[in-house]
Parts: structure tokens; sequence; C-alpha cells
């Protein structure tokens, strides 16, 4: 009998479409333990109750343990670097989480950003303009929509430059080392170089606001908030604001690729949400239900306790399936069929418990426009490519192109 294991998510057909390897690892145990994966083994969290508990038991650790000293490489010009990442909040614990959540959260409350939702709406429409130009064309729905909606967003939020042709290269940087794959794993120094040009990019960014004190961006804000006292030093700063960046783009970039994708496949779908944009909202949750941008996060046991059934060791690596969970059937009727009048839905896209994504609701706000715009503006669209250019890993899931044609 061949063994299962989730091994092989990195093999072509699987960055394509995980679920049906998902599904076997599941149905082999939701709680599984698999002796390819982490350092030494790990174990596999594909059902919906052990992920949710898994997500929010504080005896879970999301210190990462491959970004310690014996597996990244410790030399001048990138020890800054790794303290840089491995102070980010999504990699914290409790006290220090506690009080980086509450400096970073602040832009992102409910009023905030509810107060964004009329200017993302404008400049989809703006987008969509620039590139419907007449009755019959094409054009690529990630380069010139998905990915640039959320970055002018978050950039403008972050008081940055909207472009800049190094960020996508060092947000690859980041993403490769929060995965940990084989890529990451090949190509570290190099990886964590383009860490240190992302970290030093931000702490100019930093230096700039307090020689021009006043600025109403988010730099501003935590560049005041660490003159308070407010992070435990300079490269804590950094690497959050470079997480933020990076998550907060590529995640809903890629969620809207994601999202857009399904509905072109399934032009009954488009239909219904063409003939009604406002329904976007309510179909949101089972879209990210579907197919999540954030399909993978780690966790490390800080002491014995039982998941799933299973008796953990203190030390044992956890690796929380998002996208699995989404397909289990003990949660979730019919688990493998996009339906958009799904009721109920409780996604763990955004995650569970104290790290619940901080962005979560700017990424759906955008998100939302993003369809509800698409779905308005683009007549008669048919997908040019299929499957898609896409991520090469699964922690981040989503296209990189989106070949769109559209008009009769």
């Amino acid at each position: 009998m061949t063994k299962v294991t989730m091994a092989g998510i990195y093999r072509r057909e699987h960055i394509d479409d995980p679920y049906p390897l998902y599904r076997r690892v599941r149905e082999a145990d939701p709680v599984y333990w698999d002796e390819e994966m982490g350092d030494q083994g790990a174990w596999m969290v594909t059902g919906y109750a052990p992920a949710q508990t898994a997500l929010m038991d504080p005896r879970l650790s999301a210190r990462r343990p491959h970004w310690g000293q014996d597996r990244l490489p410790g030399e001048p010009g990138l020890d800054a670097a790794q303290r840089a990442i491995d102070q980010q909040i999504v990699v914290s614990d409790a006290p220090e989480h506690t009080r980086l959540r509450q400096h970073l959260t602040r832009p992102f409350l409910r009023r905030q950003v509810d107060a964004m939702r009329e200017d993302v709406a404008k400049l989809a429409h703006a987008l969509l303009d620039a590139v419907l130009t007449g009755e019959s064309g094409e054009f690529d729905a990630m380069d010139r929509f998905g990915f640039v909606l959320p970055a002018i967003s978050l950039t403008g939020l972050l008081g940055i430059p909207a472009y800049d042709e190094r960020y996508l290269s060092w947000m690859l940087s980041l993403g490769l080392l929060i995965d940990d794959g084989p890529l990451s794993r090949t190509h570290q120094r190099k990886l964590l170089g383009g860490v240190a040009e992302y970290t030093a990019f931000f702490a100019q960014q930093v230096a700039a606001r307090r020689e021009e004190a006043g600025r109403d961006d988010l730099v501003q804000t935590l560049a005041d908030c660490y003159t308070d006292g407010g992070f435990a030093n300079e490269e804590e700063l950094h690497g959050n604001l470079a997480f933020l960046l990076t998550a907060g783009q590529v995640s809903t970039a890629h969620q809207i690729g994601n999202s857009l994708l399904h509905l072109l496949r399934d032009p009954e779908a488009y239909r219904r949400l063409r003939e009604d944009p406002e329904a976007v909202a309510e179909a949101t949750p089972e879209l990210m239900r579907y197919d999540a941008s954030i399909q993978l996060t780690k966790r490390r046991a800080r002491e014995p306790f039982e998941l799933g059934g299973h008796e953990l060791r203190a030390g044992d690596e956890v690796f929380v399936w998002i996208g699995a969970a989404h397909r289990d059937p003990a949660q979730f009727a019919d688990p493998e069929r996009l339906d958009l009048g799904r009721s109920g839905v409780k996604h763990i896209a955004f995650g569970h418990g104290i790290h619940y994504c901080l962005g979560g609701r700017l990424g759906q706000l955008v998100h939302d426009e993003a369809v509800r715009a698409f779905v308005e503006r683009v007549s008669a669209p048919r997908l040019l490519a299929d499957p898609v250019e896409r991520s090469v890993m699964p922690t981040f899931r989503g296209p990189y192109k989106l070949p769109v044609g559209y008009g009769r």
C-alpha cells in the first residue's frame, strides 16, 4: 500500500489543484503524523474542528522552528534580516504578540477601513477603464487589475511609493521563507538578502518620517510609536512593516485571482453575480472557503497535549492546512462544490484566535470591490488559458497570470 504523505504538495499537479491530496491525507486521519514533513516529521491537521483548535490553543506556539540559528545562515549583513523576520507578529506569542497587535491594529479598525470603500471602488473602476478599451479584447486580470488594486490601496495606507519594481521580488523572498519549502531551503541566503533589502527600504522610510514628522500615514504612526517605546527595537518595526505589506498585498491579490478564476470557470455563478453585484459580499465567505489564498500556517507544541485523539509531544511541529479544513465534509455539506448560496459559512481564511488577520477587514473590502467591479464591467468573459500560472508555494495560493478575453 502506498503511504499517504503531504510531501508531494510542491509538485506541479498539486500546486494546480491541492484538494485531492488534502482529501487523501484527511481521510487517512484529520490529524495525521507525516514522517516526511517538517524537520523530523510533523502533524498534518486537515480537519476543520482540529484546525480551529490548533489556531487558537495557546499550547501551540506560532514561533517558526525553521528560522533558528541552526537553519538560517548567521553572517554579516543577514543577521539583521533574520532578526527582523523572527520578530514579526505572525510568528510571535503573547505577551509580545499582544503588544504588537495593539500598535499595528489601529489603521485596520472598522471605521477607518469602511471609510476607504468609496476610494477603493473608484480605483477598481478606473483600472478597468484602462483595460476595457473596446467591444472585444483581452487583458491579464492579475497584472493589470488583481495585483494593482490591493497594491495601491495598501501602499497608500502605508504612505510609501505606489510602485517600486523591487516590491514583488522582496515579497517573494519573504513569502518563500515563511513557506519553508524546497525553494526556500535551496536559496536561503539569496532570500534573506532580499529581506535585508526589504527591511532597509522601510528603515529609510522610517528615517524620513523622523526628519519630516507629521505625515498622515501608517509608517509615520508606527515610527512615532517606536519613538514612544512601542517596539522592542528597529528590526522589529521594520520586519513588521515588511510583513504588513507582503501579507496584505499578496494574500488579497491572490484571493481576488482565485475568486475570479472560479467565477470564470462557472458561467452560471458569474451570471448570478453580474445580475446582482451587491450579492458579492454575501458570496465572499464561500469564495474564500472554496479556494483561500492562505492555505497553510504552522505551529509548534509548547507542551504535551491532545489534538484530534492524538497525543502531541512538546516540540512537535504542526502544519495547519486551512485549505484542507475548508473542504472537510464534517463541517461543510458537499464541500467540493462552489455554492454561492451556501449560508452560514465560517471560513478560517483569516485565521482564528489571537492571530486572526490584522488586515482581514481591509482585505475583504478590497476583494469585494474588485470582484464587484469586475462582474459589473466585464461582459462575456472567458479564460484564455487554464490551468493558469500560479504561486509555487502552498502557503500563498493564487494565480500570477489570469488571461481573460471579453466581449462578443
